[in-house]
C-alpha cells in the first residue's frame, strides 16, 4: 500500500491549523442540529428534551440520579423537562404518566 504524505503532521498542528479544526467542529454540529431543532421546536421543546427522550429510551427504568449525571444538569432543569414531557420524577426510576 502506498503512504499518502499529507506535509501535515496531526501531533504538530499550528495555532491556525487549530483555529480552523475547531471553526469546522463549529460548522458541523451547527449543521447537524439545525433539523432536529426545528422539529422540537414544533412541540415547544428543546435540546435539553431531545436528550431527556433519547437517555429514557436507551434505558428503560433509568433513575434520576443517573440521568441527571449524564446530563449534567440541574434537579430543578431536570424536573422541569421530565413534567414537560409527561413524566413524574417522584419515584427513583422515571415512569410515563
Amino acid at each position: 500500500m502506498t503512504d499518502i504524505k499529507t506535509g501535515v503532521n496531526p501531533l504538530f498542528l499550528r495555532e491556525e491549523d487549530l483555529r480552523q479544526g475547531m471553526e469546522l467542529l463549529f460548522y458541523a454540529y451547527r449543521d447537524f442540529t439545525s433539523e432536529p431543532d426545528a422539529i422540537l421546536a414544533n412541540y415547544r421543546f428543546g435540546r435539553a428534551h431531545h436528550r431527556v427522550i433519547h437517555f429514557v429510551g436507551r434505558n428503560p427504568g433509568i433513575t434520576v440520579s443517573d440521568l441527571l449525571g449524564i446530563l449534567k444538569i440541574t434537579k430543578q432543569s431536570l424536573s422541569r423537562v421530565l413534567s414537560q414531557l409527561g413524566f413524574h420524577s417522584n419515584a427513583s426510576w422515571l415512569a410515563a404518566t
